[in-house]
C-alpha cells in the first residue's frame, strides 16, 4: 500500500528558512522551504517543461519526443506528489510564501512496496530510463544498509534559472532531514543521474552507495553512451536523530 502521510504531521508546514545572496546590487531575499501542498499542479508543469528538457538521461533518450512516455511520467509524478511529502521553495515576504522558485518531488519508499512490472510500462523511452534507475537501485539494498523499513527518495529537483546560485538545491536536500524526523523516517537515498546533482549531494553529506556506468546498460539494449554524464550514482545518508 502506498505511503500515506500521518495525520500527526499536518500538511502545510515550513521546514526551513534562509537568507539568500545579494545579486546585481539587489538586496538578498528571504526564502522558505515548505510542503508542496497547493503548488503541485504548477510544479508538475515545470517538471514537464524544464526537467524533461535538462535532465541528461531524458535528453539522450529523447523523452520529449515520446508523448506516450511523457504521459506515463506525468502519471507517476502525480502519484508521487499525492503522498504529500514533496517540498517547494518560495521567496518569503513578511513570513509568508510569495514566489515559487524551486521544488523537489520527494516520496517515501517502503520495504513492502510492490516492484513495478516493466512489461506493463508504457512509453519506450521511459521504460529504458526506468530500467536504468532500477538497475542502479538494485546495486545496493538501501533498507538493509541503513537498517530501515522505509526511506525518503526523490524523482527530480528543479530550481528556476533566475534563482540559481542561491544554494536552493542544497537547502532542499537539507530539508529532507526535518521532514524525515517528523515522519519517523531515518534515512534518504536517491539515484542521481547528472554530475551536477551528484556533486551537490556529496557536498550535502551524501555517501555513494553504488555506481552504475551507463555503458553497462548496453547489455540490455539501452545506449546511453552519448550522455553528458558517464554514470549514475545511488547516494544516501542517515538523518541525525532529534534530541
Amino acid at each position: 500500500m502506498p505511503f500515506q502521510r500521518p495525520a500527526s504531521v499536518p500538511i502545510g508546514q515550513v521546514w526551513s528558512r534562509f537568507k539568500g545572496k545579494e545579486r546585481d546590487g539587489k538586496p538578498a531575499k528571504m526564502y522558505q522551504i515548505r510542503d508542496m501542498d497547493d503548488a503541485k499542479e504548477k510544479c508538475l508543469e515545470l517538471m514537464k517543461s524544464t526537467f524533461l528538457r535538462d535532465e541528461p538521461l531524458c535528453d539522450v533518450l529523447e523523452i520529449n519526443r515520446d508523448p506516450v512516455s511523457i504521459e506515463t511520467i506525468m502519471k507517476n509524478w502525480e502519484e508521487y506528489v499525492a503522498q504529500n511529502v514533496s517540498l517547494a521553495c518560495y521567496t518569503e515576504v513578511d513570513g509568508e510564501p510569495d514566489e515559487l522558485v524551486g521544488f523537489n518531488i520527494v516520496l517515501v519508499k517502503s520495504i513492502d512496496d510492490i516492484d513495478e512490472d516493466l512489461d506493463t510500462v508504457k512509453g519506450e523511452s521511459w521504460k529504458k530510463l526506468l530500467r536504468t534507475l532500477i538497475e542502479a537501485e538494485n546495486l545496493c539494498n538501501v533498507f538493509k544498509y541503513y537498517g530501515v523499513d522505509k526511506y525518503l527518495t526523490s524523482s527530480g529537483l528543479t530550481v528556476l534559472p533566475e534563482h540559481r546560485g542561491q544554494n536552493i538545491g542544497a537547502r532542499l536536500f537539507a530539508a529532507r532531514e526535518p521532514l524525515g524526523n517528523a515522519l519517523g523516517i531515518e534515512a534518504t537515498a536517491t539515484v542521481f543521474t547528472a554530475t551536477t546533482s551528484q556533486v551537490l549531494a556529496a557536498k550535502c553529506g551524501y555517501e555513494t552507495l553504488a555506481e552504475l556506468k551507463y555503458s553497462d546498460m548496453l547489455k540490455f539494449g539501452i545506449n546511453l553512451t552519448e550522455c553528458t554524464t558517464d554514470r549514475a550514482k545511488l547516494m544516501g545518508t542517515r538523518f541525525k536523530k532529534q534530541q
